[in-house]
């Protein structure tokens, strides 16, 4: 697949086979995502938690709902938490919580998700869990290291279903002179 065709074919999976993905793949997706640009040369800003099982996975929805709905800000955004039927990780059977300076994860997580898409998986950029993700007992249970933050969680598996291409219009764009 070219670049250009994955950029503009990928779409939000958010319903998945329950079929696993073998662990030589996830590590190639990993070192695909490790391919983006680091902040200085040399350094490597990142770390990959993987998480795998339906249940498992399932479970962690259900406690990263649960502690949104009694923590988040008092801000609008937050109407999923009190939505009976929202599933944070659409039931895949993959998670990938990627952790580090934000603007670092941005760029690992688009790289994977690209990656992902070419070798004919799907996967979803949830920002929902990251409330929870971002709590230390929740950090130290699940191994995230202490100094780094949870900055993308991304559903990963094989696609139940491809949604259509959504009508996108044109960004703005301001020229500087």
């Amino acid at each position: 697949m070219h670049t250009i065709d994955a950029i503009r074919s990928r779409r939000s999976i958010r319903s998945y086979l329950s079929r696993g993905v073998d662990r030589d793949l996830l590590e190639q997706l990993i070192w695909d995502a490790a391919q983006a640009p680091p902040p200085r040369r040399g350094q490597v800003p990142w770390t990959f938690n993987v998480i795998e099982g339906l249940d498992r996975i399932s479970v962690y929805g259900q406690r990263a709902k649960r502690y949104a709905k009694e923590n988040h800000p008092d801000e609008p955004g937050w109407e999923w938490a009190e939505t009976p039927d929202f599933e944070v990780f659409w039931g895949a059977p993959v998670l990938i919580v990627v952790s580090g300076r934000v603007e670092d994860c941005c760029r690992a997580g688009e790289n994977l998700l690209l990656s992902a898409h070419a070798r004919g998986l799907g996967t979803c950029w949830v920002g929902s869990p990251l409330l929870w993700l971002r709590n230390p007992s929740i950090k130290a249970e699940l191994g995230i290291p202490p100094d780094l933050v949870p900055g993308a969680a991304i559903c990963l598996g094989y696609p139940a279903s491809i949604p259509e291409a959504t009508r996108r219009d044109w960004p703005t764009i301001i020229w500087s002179k």
